[in-house]
């Protein structure tokens, strides 16, 4: 698919009025510590990886693109006491390292890998990252990851990361991950979901100006979207035959999916009532809540999410100069034609076709995963 020619347009924030904004910005932050790991192999322990005086499984936050994720995350930045955190670890290998799988480095300038510093990384330096440092800090691991980093794409569903064949056992239960069943197993998942009518265009910004002049990004990839890859996940994680009780849709009923199904967050739910959201996670996740999860206003918060965000600059603006999450106003519906007509007027007639192509692309599946999501 060839670039679309859309307009120049100005940023505009996605969820920035959900947000209390940062009155200043920081100039200096550490890097992350997958940034700078050594290139050395890094041999993945076999058995006991998550330490067994851990009564609480890890927690893995998967999403798909441009779904407030980065806010959730900076809510559980504020537990680092309990927490260890990971922002997109496994999007290191996916893109940048040896194993990587996505396409996408072909739109890149040739030393945007080395300026990146994370050429080296194979996904079993992201495992072995991950878990040595909860073991040291006594810590459950946090993890946010896009759905496709973990459950390849389709133009590359037989990618398996040569640094994790060995730990692939033919007596493991099969997944749909690269990951090892043995590893699968130490999560709870957390799924983040957005209307693609929301979502995707908001993605596409990254790719045109003035955005891309951050991320570098130039071509949307219609088979990076996330979507399919969140209900494969979904369907090994909690098989369709096997659900204790059917899951009725969200918009007829008020009230939790079940609490032995998946765990699926709509984001717009997310922006409406961040504060019930997070206490609904909280409960599911055995974390403590507190109302001063919410906010994130000191240089110490600012610096951190800059060490973690800072990696993929200009896809995580809003939520790096925040200083918390307010409730919002829900959006009105807008009709099909409403959106079609925006999106001319904005990006232009070829951009405009690109998006209906992709939204349409991921709406079934949405509608899918929507009718597990819970509601505080």
């Amino acid at each position: 698919m060839g670039r679309s020619k859309g307009k120049k347009v100005e940023e505009a924030p996605e969820w920035g009025d959900a947000f209390d904004r940062a009155p200043y910005t920081v100039s200096a932050y550490t890097h992350s510590t997958l940034g700078v790991c050594s290139p050395t192999y890094l041999q993945l322990p076999r058995g006991d990886l998550s330490p067994k005086r851990m009564e609480k499984k890890h927690i893995f936050v998967v999403t798909h693109s441009r779904t407030c994720s980065t806010a959730l995350e900076r809510v559980f930045m504020n537990r680092r006491d309990i927490l260890e955190i990971f922002h997109e670890p496994f999007g290191d290998a996916f893109y940048f390292g040896p194993e990587k799988i996505s396409p996408l480095h072909l739109q890149w300038g040739p030393t945007k890998i080395e300026r990146s510093g994370r050429g080296h990384v194979t996904y079993n330096n992201v495992l072995q990252e991950m878990f040595d440092a909860a073991k040291q800090g006594d810590k459950r691991i946090f993890s946010k990851d896009i759905s496709y980093h973990i459950v390849p794409p389709i133009h590359s569903q037989d990618a398996q990361p040569a640094s994790l064949r060995e730990h692939f056992k033919p007596t493991d239960a099969p997944n749909p991950t690269v990951l090892p069943t043995s590893i699968v197993e130490q999560f709870q998942f957390v799924f983040l979901i957005r209307n693609p009518s929301s979502s995707i265009p908001s993605l596409y910004r990254c790719f045109i100006p003035p955005l891309s002049d951050m991320t570098e990004d130039h071509e949307l990839d219609p088979e990076e979207l996330g979507y399919r890859e969140l209900r494969i996940l979904i369907d090994h994680l909690y098989p369709p035959e096997s659900r204790s009780k059917p899951v009725p849709h969200a918009g007829e009923t008020k009230g939790n999916a079940p609490s032995d199904g998946p765990l699926v967050i709509d984001a717009d739910d997310f922006l409406v009532s961040p504060d019930a959201m997070v206490q609904l996670l909280c409960s599911r996740l055995s974390i403590p809540y507190s109302p001063s999860m919410l906010t994130w206003d000191k240089p110490e918060d600012h610096a951190f999410a800059h060490s973690l965000f800072a990696k993929f600059a200009g896809y995580h603006e809003d939520a790096l100069h925040s200083t918390g999450m307010k409730p919002r106003s829900r959006a009105p519906e807008k009709s099909r034609q409403e959106y079609d007509e925006e999106w001319t007027s904005k990006y232009g007639d070829e951009a405009a076709k690109m998006l209906r192509s992709a939204v349409d692309q991921c709406q079934e599946d949405y509608e899918y995963l929507r009718q597990f999501k819970v509601q505080p």
